[in-house]
């Protein structure tokens, strides 16, 4: 088996070529700096430069960052590449503070955990543009029913394949804390297999549902308001944050 390609970076943009370097070496991605496109070295598999330097590039594939949103989308699609250019795999460990993975085949690019569920599905998307043009499929956790819905109801108009995962084997991740926890759950998921047939129309609550959010509201402000199981509900089908919904009661 060959040796692994590595990213090459040619740029005579002192500020482009600081930010790429800076960001491989943060995320421990081997890199070779190249000060000419004449005799590039052979373990190079893609150069990454700016789409004015990139045309003078003919025999090795090339990413243009400075047509990415950022730099870490540039080395997304880079090491997609370096890894020969598989499915793209989106896995999602629903909750409150869902975790995000996505993986090129089995290879982890990069994982996330949200702040809601809100915020979730905006990098879900962001990642969906990045690959418009690749295969993708989006694999999401069966558990946390109305924060899991409130994703998948987001992406249904979107042009992506949607699984959803028996998680039961990621509720056994040990982390030293939630954010690890739920970045580990999302690559589990990811690279299990699940089923595309769901319903996320019953958006029925149980009463345990409708308390647990009200006793949040009451944590939240310090013991002082209740919400109505009204407003309860609205915050569970994602109509509004539980931080407006208090604020909506003091008023």
């Amino acid at each position: 088996m060959g040796k692994m390609k590595v990213i090459g970076i040619y740029t005579k943009d002192f500020s482009l070529s600081h930010d790429i370097i800076e960001k491989l070496k943060e995320r421990g991605i081997e890199f070779v700096q190249l000060h000419s496109i004449e005799n590039m070295p052979s373990r190079v598999g893609v150069i990454i430069t700016s789409s004015a330097e990139g045309r003078e590039i003919t025999k090795k594939k090339v990413i243009y960052a400075d047509c990415f949103r950022t730099i870490d989308s540039a080395l997304d699609r880079a090491i997609h590449i370096l890894h020969g250019g598989e499915r793209i795999v989106i896995g999602v460990d629903p909750g409150e503070y869902p975790g995000i993975a996505l993986l090129s085949g089995e290879k982890v690019l990069r994982t996330w955990c949200a702040s809601s569920p809100e915020e979730a599905l905006s990098i879900i998307k962001e990642i969906l543009k990045d690959f418009s043009d690749q295969e993708k499929i989006v694999r999401i956790g069966h558990g946390a029913g109305r924060y899991r819905d409130r994703i998948i109801d987001g992406l249904k108009q979107l042009d992506v394949e949607i699984e959803v995962v028996d998680e039961s084997r990621t509720s056994q991740v040990r982390a030293s804390s939630r954010l690890e926890r739920n970045e580990i759950s999302a690559i589990m998921i990811a690279r299990s297999i699940g089923s595309s047939r769901f319903d996320t129309e019953s958006k029925g609550f149980t009463n345990g549902e409708i308390k647990e959010i009200q006793r949040r509201s009451r944590i939240m402000s310090g013991g002082r308001i209740t919400i109505s199981r009204e407003m309860a509900l609205k915050v569970l089908r994602g109509e509004i944050r539980l931080e407006d919904a208090i604020r909506r009661a003091r008023n």
